[in-house]
């Protein structure tokens, strides 16, 4: 009896995983609300569905999943108080910068061992074949002088980073943060699909699912996971030693802000179509003539554009956009990714049919840089020296079948908790960030891919929304003080999609968002976090 339960969890997981690969990292144009007959389908067969996964979930022991949430380590809540200008005459920008290679110092063959990230996979076939160019962690170090600590921010070249990693990546630098008066430190994933798998979920699902059940009751199996643990302490210990060399080399300088309409690059998948339009450009010039430029950027589309389903490493367009930048103007080049939920490459840029992917994204990187090459002067402002920054953490609720196993089998770790005896019901603790640059800037740090109208504002009338229900809140542009909001998403964890609650989905139609989101609690959670913290600082 147990075995044929086992061989029909497989065929059900295979059914379900193979649904949802063909849909991951290529978002349909939203869910369609269905018409009154399909929904009492959709209704029964949602149930039937997440009823039939739970079940079948309690075949496997969970794998480190507690009653209770671990201790709060290495969480920085920030500053202790928030200034105003004017500041102060003695503030004043100061910055640093450093990169590292993340391939360097492995071996060829321990490289081809490697996952691809691209999308969901039931065998792990996607090992690296070759490497286009390496993925990098990229660090800049900023303060405003005024004694009240450091913010340090990391860019990394992969497909997501839950806070169990970004907790290691703080703790391999605690004791440096502590002596320099490191106040936050942030790490953001820039999503891509075509470089080494650093989330979990993106390798032999098939073989997680059954060799970590081993694994646990026997002792003589590794629990599996596409992320290899081995290449992430490569990284954190890359990471951490970036972070010193970017915080020891910080110097003066001017910070100026501006952004570039990016309009005619961009598509949003999943109607009714809201964007940021821009990308951002924080442009620090030091005050030493012989250092280098740092520009900061952030824009909100998705790092797709060589494709899921490749066995070729490299970083997509960003890494384009930084040569293109670095051999124009010499800078420093870091990028984070913003709130691109559905959000993708409108490439209408003309090329030859034999073109090949990596030169399309070369075409689209340079495209990009040429935006913020255009820039004129006089739309360009001076940032006055004024830096504040704060956290918190918040519970969510994991109601996301597929997530719940993978979190239950270590596929993916988490920072959560059973929130019944079986393990059937979750919470996971993330943590989301706000932080203000002079008097006229803010950026949210966001722990997933964000709805676009959660943060700058818009609506799904009733009428329109897949549930048939109005949603109606307070963007996080309104609770920001009328400054000019960024946000910096898939930073300090990765939740998934982060949806408007009357547009999801039911889970058995099989949305590319609804897949990938851990709960569907996860935007009034988020709301309702970011203004206690902003509510706090005014």
């Amino acid at each position: 009896m147990k075995t044929n339960l086992k061989k029909l969890c497989a065929v059900v997981l295979c059914i379900v995983m193979l649904a949802g690969a063909g849909i991951v990292g290529a978002s349909a144009d939203g869910p369609q609300k269905p018409t009154p007959a399909m929904d009492a389908v959709y209704d029964i067969g949602d149930f039937a569905f997440k009823t039939l996964l739970k079940g079948i979930t309690l075949l496997f022991p969970p794998i480190g999943i507690p009653s209770q949430f671990p201790e709060s380590k290495d969480f920085y809540p920030g500053m202790k108080s928030f200034k105003k200008l004017p500041a102060n005459p003695s503030y004043t920008w100061k910055l640093g910068h450093a990169e590292a290679n993340l391939l360097k110092g492995l071996s060829d063959e321990f490289i081809k061992t490697l996952d691809v990230s691209g999308a969901l996979d039931l065998t792990g076939k996607r090992k690296v074949t070759e490497v286009l160019d390496p993925p990098m962690s990229r660090v800049t170090a900023l303060s405003d002088n005024s004694g009240r600590g450091i913010v340090v921010f990391v860019s990394l070249d992969g497909f997501g980073i839950t806070s169990v990693d970004v907790r290691k990546i703080r703790a391999a630098v605690r004791d440096f943060a502590k002596e320099k008066n490191i106040v936050s430190i942030n790490v953001s994933a820039l999503h891509q699909h075509s470089t080494v798998d650093t989330l979990g979920m993106n390798g032999n699902l098939l073989g997680g699912i059954f060799c970590n059940t081993l694994a646990l009751l026997t002792n003589w199996f590794k629990p599996y996971s596409g992320k290899n643990q081995e290449y992430m302490k490569h990284v954190t210990q890359l990471t951490a030693a970036a972070i010193k060399k970017a915080v020891n080399g910080m110097e003066a300088g001017t910070l100026k802000y501006s952004k570039a309409d990016a309009s005619e690059y961009i598509r949003d998948k999943r109607a009714p179509e809201k964007i940021d339009p821009y990308i951002h450009r924080l442009r620090f010039v030091p005050k030493n003539a012989a250092s280098k430029e740092t520009w900061l950027c952030n824009a909100a589309i998705h790092t797709t554009g060589m494709g899921t389903s490749g066995t070729a490493v490299s970083s997509d367009w960003p890494y384009f956009i930084g040569k293109a930048v670095t051999k124009k103007t010499g800078a420093n080049f870091q990028f984070i990714n913003g709130a691109q939920l559905a959000i993708g490459m409108k490439n209408d840029i003309k090329l030859p049919k034999e073109a090949t992917s990596y030169q399309r994204i070369e075409a689209y990187g340079n495209a990009l840089a040429k935006l913020m090459f255009n820039i004129p002067a006089n739309k360009e402002t001076k940032v006055p020296a004024l830096l504040n920054v704060a956290h918190k953490e918040y519970v969510v609720p994991v109601d996301n079948p597929l997530h719940l196993l993978f979190f239950r089998l270590g596929v993916i770790e988490s920072n959560g908790r059973k929130t019944n005896l079986t393990a059937t019901k979750m919470e996971i603790k993330t943590e989301l960030g706000y932080i203000e640059l002079g008097d006229k800037l803010a950026i949210a740090l966001i722990p997933g891919e964000l709805e676009p109208m959660l943060a700058f504002g818009g609506s799904i009338p009733a009428a329109q929304a897949y549930t048939g229900k109005d949603y109606k809140f307070t963007p996080m542009k309104n609770m920001v003080g009328g400054r000019e909001l960024m946000v910096f998403g898939l930073t300090n964890d990765q939740v998934g999609y982060i949806l408007l609650p009357n547009d999801i989905a039911h889970f058995v139609a099989f949305g590319n968002e609804e897949v990938n989101a851990s709960g569907t609690a996860l935007a009034p959670k988020t709301l309702e976090a970011f203004k206690a913290l902003t509510d706090s600082k005014k």
